[in-house]
């Protein structure tokens, strides 16, 4: 396959059986043997005496005389093999087949995905990064975290995606087509592989296909139909990405940078905090119990943010995330914003509500034992994380010019007493506890 044509058709897929193999076959049955003859009936035996007399009085006979009792433990026995018989009939049912064992050579030979002659082509837009298991890493504007591809412009100048192609083969009929998308010298482009299609310039890109953990293939087609880069895609850990390092050279990695270059400087600058901004994390409440109710009048755990600047702070497309791995995991919803010099309050429920601007809730909750919480801005970038330690019931973690202390929590007046906490194990076990100091004060 040369660089002006789409790959042919007749590509080799690993493990094809050979028409030659052998197959396991029983042994044939009959041809002709001699039946065996049946042997003569033995002559019958007389009755022992006193056998005989035993059974003209009715009496039983004595363990080991004559054949009228069982042997001791027969009936045991034959409990035992209705077992057996009533095992394998079950058996029977639920695996109708049997059991299959797999020899060595036959799993070697299990066919694979099918793969391309790769090509590595000098054009300016090169397949650049692929993530075959997404845990977490990257999230749409859903909430989904679908697998993706990116896609680079490795010019000195701008080049426009219109009319390129990304596929799984040269004939498949699934395919995304880029819309009209400028991409700026070193600039990168995220296609989320989900099996819907979206191609809204401007907005989110999705390919009507998925991609395979145990192994795929991509490929790249310019707007003339021709295939300019491929790719064997191997089978990926979950949040392992395939990364280009070079023209020629890929490999899997946990330095992920979707919609970044490929950088040991960009993966760092997406795991650590970049230089603060205005928008911090200023209270953390992990055992509410009276403060911080939602727009319903449940109490949750929460956090409080504030915009330290003099104006409207757009948090549209940022992350809250309470793994310092997987820092996308919570995403605000568009219109999300913190006014100049104003807060803004984020319940830490699990409920993942996003109807109400004003009451937030996340899709995870707190633990009152510790943990760290970082907010992201859109691109993915930390800034700001606040670690913290035990936090008792109503005892908030607040931020102060002087640093960090325990206090009173600041979000609203105690609830009232008809306004009761969520259910979650973490409350139950706090409203337990503020019985039995009710009990203890009466």
């Amino acid at each position: 396959m040369t660089d002006n044509n789409r790959p042919s058709t007749g590509h080799s897929r690993f493990g094809e059986l050979d028409d030659s193999q052998s197959v396991l076959r029983r042994p044939a049955q009959g041809g002709g043997t001699a039946r065996p003859v049946r042997p003569a009936p033995r002559p019958a035996q007389a009755r022992p005496a006193a056998t005989a007399k035993l059974a003209s009085s009715g009496a039983r006979p004595a363990d080991g005389v004559g054949g009228g009792r069982l042997p001791k433990g027969f009936g045991l026995l034959l409990g035992v093999c209705a077992l057996i018989l009533v095992a394998g009939l079950l058996l029977q049912g639920l695996m109708p087949g049997g059991f299959q064992l797999t020899t060595v050579r036959e799993t070697q030979e299990r066919p694979v995905a099918a793969r391309v002659s790769e090509i590595h082509g000098n054009g300016p837009i090169r397949l650049n990064e692929i993530m075959s298991a997404n845990g977490g890493v990257l999230m749409d504007s859903s909430g989904n975290t679908p697998d993706w591809v990116e896609v680079a412009n490795v010019s000195s100048r701008p080049a426009n995606l219109r009319g390129y192609v990304l596929g799984k083969s040269a004939k498949a009929g699934n395919v995304f087509q880029f819309p009209e998308l400028i991409l700026q010298a070193g600039e990168c482009a995220v296609v989320y592989c989900d099996s819907t299609f979206k191609d809204e310039p401007g907005g989110e890109l999705h390919a009507p296909f998925r991609l395979s953990s145990s192994g795929d293939v991509v490929m790249l087609f310019n707007d003339a139909d021709v295939a300019v880069d491929t790719v064997n895609v191997p089978a990926l850990a979950k949040n392992q990405a395939y990364v280009r390092r070079g023209r020629d050279d890929w490999e899997a990695s946990g330095q992920t940078t979707p919609g970044m270059a490929n950088t040991e400087e960009n993966f760092r600058a997406m795991t650590s905090v970049a230089t603060a901004g205005p928008v911090k994390i200023v209270e953390v409440v992990a055992s509410a119990l009276q403060y911080g109710a939602d727009e319903n009048g449940a109490i949750h755990d929460y956090l409080l943010l504030r915009n330290d600047s003099g104006a409207d702070a757009d948090l549209s497309g940022w992350y809250l995330s309470d793994d310092p791995v997987l820092l996308r995991k919570w995403k605000f919803p568009d219109g999300a914003a913190i006014p100049a010099g104003g807060t803004l309050i984020v319940h830490c429920s699990g409920m993942n509500r996003l109807d109400n601007l004003q009451h937030l809730h996340t899709s995870f909750k707190l633990s009152s034992e510790g943990e760290t919480v970082t907010l992201s801005n859109a691109a993915g970038q930390p800034v700001d994380s606040v670690t913290y330690d035990l936090l008792r019931r109503d005892t908030a973690y607040l931020r102060g010019d002087g640093g960090w202390t325990m206090g009173t929590p600041t979000v609203g007046a105690p609830a009232t007493r008809s306004a009761q906490p969520a259910q979650s194990v973490d409350s139950d076990a706090n409203l337990d506890e503020a019985a039995e100091d009710e009990m203890a004060d009466e």
